[in-house]
């Protein structure tokens, strides 16, 4: 669907809109591929307390079999190696009306070949209610430092995000519509998001659309609730032809 400064969730990108039940606690799976075949891991827990939502997530991403060669044509590559990157986080959110705050921060660290380097970060959220079914957001992401990979420090990218969405509330289903705009300190164009979220009885259907000035990509997802199971899968095109992400998600209702 995008990076929604307006939708909720296990692990939303506004880190005031976390989700849990009111009862008992939420665990999240989520397994897949991302472009360029990496592949991601994920795992968060959300439960209420306090009159607050407290999240704890790890987030794994990997790529192998990458090759080290001169710029000499070879036939066999000098060395193979992988890199990875691991994210650890808590947040919190809570309510006051008819507005939600939230802050997260993560431990961040990656590696690439024999160098790692390693950083915390902070992200805030708002979000606002509005009558009618709106909601606008703000979301202020990526905030902190990273240790040297070997002379270098990594800049983390910021990313600033605000949106708009409408609910409209049926006899039988729900229909909910997105609107964002992202920017980014590595990229000096703006990116937009467009999603969709159709729920009926179990069934959720979603659809996203994101464009900037080179890049456009499209994604659709289809979820199912089984009382206290509920899995959702979702993939996404883009049209710089790096593969086509897939991603698998099983959220449990804890006792």
């Amino acid at each position: 669907m995008g990076s929604h400064a307006t939708l909720d969730g296990l692990f939303p990108v506004n880190p005031a809109l976390y989700s849990a039940n009111e009862k008992h606690p939420y665990l999240s799976l989520n397994r897949g591929n991302w472009i360029g075949d990496v592949s991601l891991s994920q795992i968060g827990y959300n439960k209420i307390g306090l009159d607050k939502i407290f999240h704890v997530g790890l987030k794994y991403s990997g790529l192998t079999d990458l090759e080290f060669r001169s710029d000499v044509p070879q036939d066999d590559a000098s060395a193979n190696f992988s890199a990875y990157g691991l994210v650890l986080d808590v947040g919190i959110a809570f309510q006051h009306h008819s507005q939600s705050y939230g802050i997260s921060i993560s431990y961040v660290q990656f590696g690439l070949f024999t160098e790692e380097s390693r950083g915390v970060s902070i992200d805030l959220g708002y979000s606002f209610k509005i009558k009618n079914g709106y909601s606008i957001g703000l979301v202020a992401k990526n905030f902190g430092g990273m240790t040297k990979l070997e002379n270098n420090s990594p800049s983390m990218p910021k990313r600033f995000c605000s949106g708009l969405s409408k609910d409209f509330q049926f006899k039988n289903f729900k229909n909910s519509v997105y609107g964002s705009v992202e920017w980014n300190s590595l990229v000096s164009e703006a990116k937009v998001h467009l999603g969709n979220r159709f729920r009926w009885n179990r069934l959720n259907l979603l659809a996203g659309y994101s464009s900037s000035k080179q890049v456009v990509e499209s994604s659709f997802g289809i979820g199912i609730n089984f009382n206290r199971y509920q899995v959702v899968y979702g993939t996404r095109f883009g049209s710089q032809d790096l593969g086509f992400p897939k991603l698998l998600s099983i959220r449990v209702l804890m006792p």
